[in-house]
Order: C-alpha cells, then structure tokens, then sequence
C-alpha cells in the first residue's frame, strides 16, 4: 500500500472519529438542555390514583419538590383503562381538546400519549354550557378512560401555571391521599350544565342568590324532653342541590336545665357562600325538685384529700326519674376545723327549681382499741371459738360504731394446751389496731 492510501484511510479514521465525537455532543446537548429545563420548571405534579387526588408541589429551601402548595380532588382511570404508573414530562396543552367519544375537554395537558389533564367532557365544542353533569359528580372516584378528569377551575390551574415539560408522578398509596388531604368534590344538580368553577363570565352560577336554610324556627321543649336540631330544617344550594348534611350547629341544648339556648345554624355551598341565621331554643321548667341520694356522713383517715371527686362518691341525682349528670352537680366543701369538713351539695333542673343536700367528712387519726382479749375464758365443754371471743372482748372507736369496724380473729393451737390469738380491728378510716395473746385454759 502506498503512502497517498495510507493518508486516504487516516483522513477517513479522522473523520469518523470527528463525526461521532459530534454526535455524541449534540445528542448531549438536548439532554443538558432538557435537565436545565426541569430544573426551571416551578412545580410538580403528584396524582395518588387510589384517592383520586392530586398534590402539587414547590421546591423548597434546599431545591427539592417537598413543599405541598394545593391539592385537587380528580378522577383517574376506572377499571380497564386505568391510568398509567409512572414518572412522566408533560409534552403540550390545548385550549378545547377532543376527546373520546366526540367529547371534548376544557384546558387540557398532555402528560403521555393519550393521557390528558383535563376539565371534564363536554357535548359540544367550545361550549360551557354543555358539561356531562353526571360525569362531574363522580369525582372523587375512578370514572375516566386514563385521563385525569378535574373541575374547570383545576384544570385551568395546572394549563396555566405548569409549563410544557413539568413532572407527573402517578402513583398509589391507599394509606394517605398526600399530605394536604383530599378536597371535597361538589355536586351538581341537573338544572345548569355548567362547571360551578368556570371562569367564564358567562357562568349563571356566578347570578345566584345565596344558599337557602328552611324550618330554623323557634323551638320550646319539656324538661327532660331530647331534641333534634336539624328536625325540620333543610339547606338547598345556591344552585338547587340538597346540602342538607353540610349544616354545621353551633350551641348546645341541655334538656336537663331549663332556660334558653342560642342556636346557630350555617351552610356553606360548593361555590363558598354562606348563610347563617340564629334561633333560640327554650327549656320549660321541670315539675318535679330533683333528688340527691348517696350523700351520707364519713370518716376517713388522716392525710385522705378532701375534694370534688371524694365527696361524689356513690352520690347520684334523679328528676322525674332521670338520672342527671353529677358534673352538673354543684360541691362546696368547707373546713370546720383540722378533723371536720361540711360538703353541700346543690344540683339544679331550672331557674328556681334546685335541692341542696349536706354531710360532714371527719379526720379520724385514731386506731380503735382493744380491751378484754387477755381476759378470755372457755366455758367447761365449749371449744375456743372465733364467736365465743367475738363475745367477750370490747372493740371501741372515736368515729366507727362496732358495726363498723373490722374484726379479724386468728386462733392457733400448737398442741400443748395453749393457744395464741391474734386480733385485728379496723374502722371506716382505715386505721388498724392489732393484738395477741397467750392464753392456756
């Protein structure tokens, strides 16, 4: 081989090395590119498909995607065509899509293939007023052919504030449905086929009139008597749909004390209006005095605390044989002196219908005595018993009657004639004297 070959086939080495050392940068180059423009993207988008709920998120101090921002309520791909898993780069957005079916979706984004963000369907193009209201009330639920179905107002949200090239994690975690929870999805009635959240100015639910709460009257009930606030009363939307279970009362009604009771009822519809109105609710006075029973007089050891939960001890109250509750229960505890403290107690059921009971708490730091013990005899033929002691020894206390007081007898017999007795007396206080003795008979 000549010299001019050898020169050809180094030009054409030099030049396939060139070449590919080209290729290899520009196939670079987008790449690069590509990973900048994540990196501007200001947002990220995550959809938990078992909550049908979407989270998006902003980056923060660090520069990391773990700030949460909003959350959307959406209805992912029902069984059959359900929605792809997966980390995705949206790829275009569309102002009015078509869809399938010869429907059509308001503020749509590509985020792969056929899977879209978008508002739900729509029967005509380029028209509000033709909104698959059926459709907007499943979301919330797994409903769509593998897009991701949202209200207007959502979808609006991700087409203008997430740029081409923004990520989509879809993902299921049945355990949480992201960390800003779930939105409430609305419904609608069938009336107006229009999304409540639509911008357009041409949107009728934007003329509505505020929501509607019937049957919030003035009540009066018998002592004693429940009563069911929401018996009667009804909230209707601003756009006709039943909201009923959306009523939120405030205030409380206790049957058990006459009086009267401001109640306030408020409704708040799916486009944030609110209604509110106040009543009053009357309690008529009982016609029976309550009755407190368990209230007696006591002795309790030295260093024992004297207070509320002590002195309602097995104290009950009753009116026309209802019990009440004893947190109602009013108790004074007053100090006579260091061993004797006065309990009153008062419950009312009204204004003027009250009962007051009293009783005296004592200290008592004394032990009962025991005399007699030493002094026990057995009657020729009759055995050593624990009732023939009982009999013939004396039990004293400051406080506790004998009835009272806790007697213990123990007789032991070693054999040889003689016996050991021990006895043990204890008074309500809990205070305990102890004796033995040996005796022979």
């Amino acid at each position: 081989m000549g010299k001019r070959s050898k020169r050809i086939q180094g030009f054409y080495l030099t030049a396939v090395i060139l070449g590919w050392a080209v290729l290899l940068l520009t196939a670079k180059a987008p790449m690069a590119l590509a990973a900048e423009k994540m990196e501007e993207k200001p947002y990220l988008i995550k959809v938990n498909r078992v909550h049908n709920t979407i989270t998006i998120y902003e980056k923060d101090t660090k520069g990391v995607y773990e700030t949460p921002v909003k959350a959307m309520v959406c209805s992912v791909g029902k069984k059959g065509t359900e929605t792809p898993l997966g980390t995705f780069q949206t790829q275009g957005k569309y102002r009015w899509k078509a869809l399938m079916g010869e429907v059509w979706g308001q503020y749509s984004t590509r985020i792969i293939g056929g899977v879209l963000f978008h508002s739900v369907y729509y029967w005509e193009y380029s028209n509000p007023a033709t909104l698959a209201i059926n459709e907007y009330n499943k979301l919330g639920k797994a409903a769509s052919h593998g897009c991701i179905r949202l209200t207007v107002e959502d979808a609006k949200w991700i087409y203008d504030h997430c740029p081409t090239g923004t990520t989509v994690i879809i993902y299921d975690d049945e355990k949480s449905p992201g960390p800003l929870g779930k939105p409430k999805a609305r419904k609608l009635a069938s009336g107006v086929r229009w999304d409540p959240t639509d911008p357009n100015e041409k949107n009728p639910y934007y003329d509505f009139k505020e929501p509607t709460l019937a049957g919030v009257r003035y009540r009066s009930i018998f002592w004693g008597k429940d009563i069911d606030l929401l018996d009667g009363v009804k909230a209707t939307s601003s756009y006709g749909t039943d909201i009923t279970s959306d009523i939120v009362i405030k205030g409380e009604v206790n049957p058990y004390m006459a009086g009267e009771y401001e109640i306030t009822y408020s409704v708040t519809d799916s486009l944030d209006q609110t209604v509110e109105k106040t009543i009053t609710v009357k309690v008529k006075e009982s016609l029976e005095k309550p009755v407190i029973t368990g209230v007696r007089d006591r002795v309790v050891k030295k260093g024992t605390k004297i207070n509320r939960e002590l002195a309602l001890d097995k104290v009950k109250a009753y009116c026309s044989k209802v019990r009440l509750n004893t947190e109602d229960m009013e108790v004074t505890i007053d100090k006579i002196s260091a061993e004797e403290y006065r309990i009153t107690y008062a419950i009312a059921v009204g204004q003027e219908v009250k009962t007051t009971e009293h009783a005296v708490f004592y200290i008592d730091s004394e032990a009962p005595v025991i005399s007699g013990l030493s002094e026990i005899a057995v009657p020729d033929g009759q055995a050593l018993t624990r009732e023939l002691i009982i009999d013939q020894i004396c039990v004293t206390d400051n406080y506790s009657n004998m009835e009272n007081i806790y007697i213990k007898i123990t007789i032991e017999e070693p054999g040889d004639g003689t016996y050991y007795i021990t006895c043990i007396a204890k008074d309500e206080a809990g205070n305990q004297t102890k004796e033995a003795v040996h005796l022979e008979f």
